[in-house]
């Protein structure tokens, strides 16, 4: 019996890089300089052209921003023109749902860079997840527990498609001090703190390959590192080095196969099949890029499916002739489910 399972190896990949900490850190800063180092943009007009920006904070972006249309601007380092060049969009509701287009309008534009800051509105803000949860709860007659049922899937489906985006991605996370009343040794309550907590679900950490938190004196303590060389480093005000680092890392493996998509979508033949392949998809980052040809062929599968089972297919005309026979031979057809 032949065996699925096949040898490992490295694979060349792209960041997946999650920064918190809470107002003044300078999350937004870090990541730019990050998103400058890997995707290999130099100048301003690099910027603009390789990195998509989703700014949920009231535009607090644009205080970082160059304008690249100044006579030379874009020729020059963020350092020289004094500002970073990027392409935005500063949505107002927050609906993942939303999210996900703009992700893989991105993904469709070409942007090898892709930074949302902040994560944290599309958890609570506007028509994110809590008020999703909330709605979805009115409709089950108040259930909170049917709401999360229907909303989950909408949460996973954002946080694929930042997974799955072709290019690197940062992503920022508002954080606050969270604390905990508990009962001292002498029996009386006291007030202890458990450190500063993303304001965010629990567990989204676990997607990505670098997780670091920022104080405000811009310190940025790596609390999750794929990379060893980075586990549980302390770094003042992190810049291109630490993404030199990551580009390091992520750089060593072999270049990705190539697949050839149309003739792998037309060899799937069920839905499973096309779940299989869409998993390679995601893996390799296709995603966004093959969205529209899975739906396409996910219709004709359907289709194909719904003919097979209409009156006058091969099948009923097979269910006919034994029908026939048996009624020539004396006796009543045998249908679906009989004597059960």
């Amino acid at each position: 019996m032949s065996s699925r399972f096949m040898p490992a190896s490295r694979k060349k990949a792209k960041g997946r890089i999650a920064l918190a900490g809470p107002s003044g850190a300078g999350k937004t800063l870090t990541g730019l300089k990050l998103l400058y180092t890997l995707t290999g943009s130099v100048t301003v007009a690099d910027g603009v052209e390789r990195i998509a920006f989703v700014d949920t904070e009231r535009d607090s972006a644009d205080k970082y921003a160059v304008n690249p249309e100044l006579p030379g601007v874009g020729d020059m380092t963020p350092e020289e023109a004094g500002g970073y060049g990027f392409s935005k969009i500063s949505p107002v509701r927050y609906d993942p749902r939303q999210l996900v287009e703009l992700i893989d309008e991105a993904a469709v534009a070409g942007f090898t860079g892709f930074m949302l800051d902040s994560a944290s509105h599309y958890w609570f803000g506007p028509g994110g997840i809590l008020e999703l949860v909330d709605l979805f709860a009115r409709n089950h007659g108040g259930r909170s527990m049917d709401g999360w049922k229907d909303v989950r899937p909408i949460e996973r489906a954002y946080i694929e498609a930042l997974m799955s985006f072709p290019g690197h991605v940062v992503v920022c996370l508002r954080s606050k001090q969270k604390y905990e009343i508990t009962e001292g040794s002498d029996g009386k309550k006291q007030v202890s703190k458990l450190g500063m907590q993303p304001d965010q679900r629990d567990g989204l950490e676990y997607e990505f390959d670098l997780v670091g938190d920022l104080d405000q004196a811009h310190y940025l303590r790596v609390t999750k590192s794929r990379c060893d060389a980075l586990a549980d480093q302390v770094i003042h005000k992190p810049d291109a080095e630490l993404g030199l680092q990551l580009l390091d890392w992520l750089d060593n493996g072999e270049p990705p196969k190539d697949v050839d998509w149309p003739k792998a979508l037309a060899a799937c033949s069920s839905r499973e099949d096309l779940s299989v392949l869409w998993q390679r998809a995601q893996r390799l980052g296709k995603t966004q890029k093959l969205r529209e040809a899975f739906n396409a062929r996910g219709a004709e599968i359907a289709a194909a499916r719904r003919a097979a089972e209409a009156p006058g297919t091969q099948l009923d005309n097979a269910l006919t002739e034994a029908a026939g026979a048996a009624s020539v031979n004396g006796r009543e057809p045998e249908t679906a489910g009989a004597g059960r």
